[in-house]
């Protein structure tokens, strides 16, 4: 296979990890450069936003492949609808993000929403009925996303070649390179808490919150790495179909057909 692209060049995870590194010091720079870089709709909100519109993009863009590169056997079809899931579900969250430009355009949350939404806002991750939950919180759901899409199952793939065979006929499977950056930055946020604990003084934005907002920014930028990675996969096994069909391998008939 064809590893000459960025996803495994070691400089793209050393920039990275750079970045995660520096983003988290900023909760010590005082409350003018907090709040220039913190508060909804500054810059690692944005950031987080855009990163998670261009996965999305990259997801239905993946979906576009898989459609023309797969075969039709009922794996190839659950992995084209497990891209287009991907998509939707990257696409939700960044308007989930800006609560769907609300504070861009100015439009109001409508009253039925307004009284169940936490902070009044149009979203559905802020809805009390998840705020007020031990288990089901959307940073809670988003953690369990990363670790399992991210990390788990890369790594169990990456110990048990038969299981990755088998699970690449339905999902793509993640670089462990990716989900080794998904890990540095959940262990970075950890000990920001603590690091930055004396020095943090914005009253306007807890800690805990602060950075959270850090941390899902950074989480943000690298999906965009899974989703360049989920394309490199598809185009890995068009060429290999292509390999095969030039080689005159005989071909065995899908089990699904239109």
């Amino acid at each position: 296979m064809d590893k000459r692209t960025i996803l495994f060049k070691p400089a793209t995870y050393i920039v990275l990890a750079v970045y995660i590194t520096l983003a988290y010091p900023i909760l010590a720079l005082g409350n003018r450069v907090i709040a220039a870089m913190l508060p909804e709709d500054h810059y690692f909100e944005n950031v987080g936003a855009i990163s998670l519109f261009v996965t999305a993009l990259l997801f239905f863009y993946g979906f576009r492949v898989a459609r023309k590169s797969l075969d039709k056997s009922w794996p190839s079809l659950i992995k084209q609808l497990i891209y287009l899931g991907l998509g939707l579900l990257f696409f939700f969250g960044a308007g989930e993000e800006i609560s769907w430009g609300q504070r861009i355009f100015g439009f109001k949350t409508p009253e039925p929403l307004a009284q169940v939404n936490k902070q009044d806002e149009l979203n559905l991750h802020n809805l009390a009925i998840m705020e007020n939950s031990k288990f089901f919180t959307a940073d809670r759901l988003f953690d369990v996303f990363w670790f399992l899409f991210g990390v788990l199952i890369p790594a169990t793939a990456l110990l048990i070649p038969s299981f990755g065979r088998f699970a690449g006929k339905f999902i793509p499977i993640v670089y462990w390179g990716i989900g080794l950056l998904f890990l540095y930055n959940y262990l970075w946020a950890k000990a920001a808490k603590l690091i930055y604990k004396a020095s943090y003084t914005y009253d306007k934005l807890s800690l805990t919150q602060a950075t959270q907002e850090i941390k899902e920014s950074n989480y943000a930028i690298i999906f965009i790495l899974v989703g360049l990675f989920a394309i490199w996969d598809l185009n890995q096994s068009k060429d290999a179909r292509t390999a095969l069909f030039k080689s005159g391998a005989p071909h065995i008939e899908p089990a699904f057909h239109d």
